[in-house]
């Protein structure tokens, strides 16, 4: 195959960039020799495929995300789970004096706030953390 200017020019990304085989590297090398204004090209490819200076961002940084995304993913499943018992609660039994008895709302009305209320704080919580996770896509 006869290898032309048009195929070096299409190459020489490749070549920059250290993609290219053996042969098209040799090939490219070999009109680079020859072509002052491919010579030229290539520098500007050179100094455009340049990397960025590091930003002193941490190797670690995305075991840090996935650590902190799997403790808000727990934090959530609990919140879910504790935000049904005391929500549900008051709608299932209470304990006194005289046992362990099934009732409704209207039986522990005191009882029945405070686990209304913990469900509230729990249901808030569990909604911001939800709206944490939101960022990550779960």
């Amino acid at each position: 195959m006869n290898v032309t200017r048009e195929i070096v020019k299409d190459l020489l990304p490749l070549y920059v960039a250290g993609e290219a085989s053996e042969d098209s590297r040799a090939a490219v090398e070999e009109w680079l020799r020859t072509d002052p204004e491919l010579s030229r090209l290539a520098a500007e490819l050179r100094d455009d495929f340049a990397l960025p200076p590091a930003t002193g961002m941490p190797q670690t940084s995305g075991r840090a995300a996935l650590a902190a995304t799997k403790t808000l993913l727990r934090r959530r499943s609990w919140l879910l789970a504790l935000a049904l018992l005391f929500t549900g609660l008051p709608v299932s039994f209470a304990w006194d004096s005289s046992g362990l008895r099934f009732f409704m709302l209207r039986d522990a009305p005191l009882m029945s706030l405070i686990s209304l209320a913990a469900a509230l704080g729990l249901w808030i919580t569990f909604g911001v953390v939800a709206r944490r996770l939101r960022v990550t896509g779960l």
